[in-house]
């Protein structure tokens, strides 16, 4: 019983790279700083090509893609905060020989190796979002605004 526990709580966790895919800064608005941070968070996709038959060596190949998704959470100094994702289209793509099944650890291991890069994608995204966010922010302060 405890073995699946532990297994259901290892797959619930967030994987350890993960952790590691993380930009914080902090903006003033109105005289107001907010607490920004980005977090990246990678979704990997495995597709089998190839035949490999179970009594022979085959030419089976695994496609994987790794999507990363940057997602964007702020909060006022100590108030509620808001979370969205703001970029989902960035894909490292690969294959390797054998199957999905098998490769799922080595292909892990690829897209942990190119963690600068997935760090560098997070870094341009907070930098491109910027104008965005702060638009955003005041479209909600004349909303605000307009409805007291």
């Amino acid at each position: 019983m405890s073995m699946i526990i532990a297994l259901g709580m290892m797959a619930l966790s967030p994987p350890a790279a993960d952790a590691a895919h993380h930009h914080a800064t902090t903006i003033e608005h109105r005289g107001v700083p907010m607490n920004v941070s980005y977090r990246a968070s990678v979704d990997l996709s495995t597709k089998p090509m190839g035949v490999s038959p179970p009594t022979r060596g085959g030419t089976g190949r695994c496609a994987w893609v790794a999507t990363i998704a940057v997602e964007r959470q702020m909060a006022a100094a100590g108030g509620a905060g808001l979370t969205r994702v703001v970029s989902s289209d960035y894909k490292i793509k690969g294959s390797r020989a054998g199957s999905c099944m098998t490769s799922r650890k080595a292909i892990e291991q690829e897209v942990a190796a190119r963690d600068a890069e997935i760090r560098s994608h997070v870094m341009a995204v907070a930098e491109r979002d910027k104008s965005t966010l702060l638009a955003e922010l005041e479209a909600a302060a004349r909303v605000t605004a307009g409805a007291s």
